[in-house]
């Protein structure tokens, strides 16, 4: 998977993750769900599947940070009277608004951008451009 336990540690600590998962089905569910609410912003202009292939130090810091606010908000829903409710919507209101500024082209992303099967980069955003052939009206 693309998130690991310890990426949640800069927003919350040990027994709080513990509360707010209670198992590894519950916490993986709601990670799956947050990578394609990612993906739905994003993926028509980066390529997501190779930006979530990616471990270790090769992540893009902002898109892990995005994940597990996104994840922990799916998952605080399931606490007993929403427990750490207004925090969780606050970092998760603060994601969406980054992945819609990406989206928009307010933000820049170091994401991976397409790239076809002959090397050419942006596969999915070819820019074309031309001009229709100069009309004399001549008759």
């Amino acid at each position: 998977m693309f998130l690991t336990v310890d990426d949640y540690r800069s927003v919350c600590d040990t027994y709080e993750f513990k509360q707010i998962t209670e198992n590894e089905e519950t916490r993986r569910t709601a990670e799956a769900a947050a990578l394609e609410q990612i993906a739905s912003y994003l993926r028509g202009r980066y390529d997501i599947a190779r930006a979530f292939a990616a471990s270790g130090s090769e992540r893009n810091p902002m898109l892990v940070q995005v994940a597990v606010n996104i994840s922990l908000w799916l998952m605080v829903h399931r606490l007993p009277q929403n427990m750490g409710h207004e925090r969780r919507e606050c970092l998760y209101n603060d994601a969406v608004k980054w992945l819609r500024d990406v989206q928009a082209s307010k933000a820049a992303a170091d994401l991976p951008t397409p790239v076809a099967p002959d090397g050419s980069p942006d596969a999915y955003n070819p820019m074309r451009f031309s001009s229709m052939k100069p009309n004399r009206y001549d008759w």
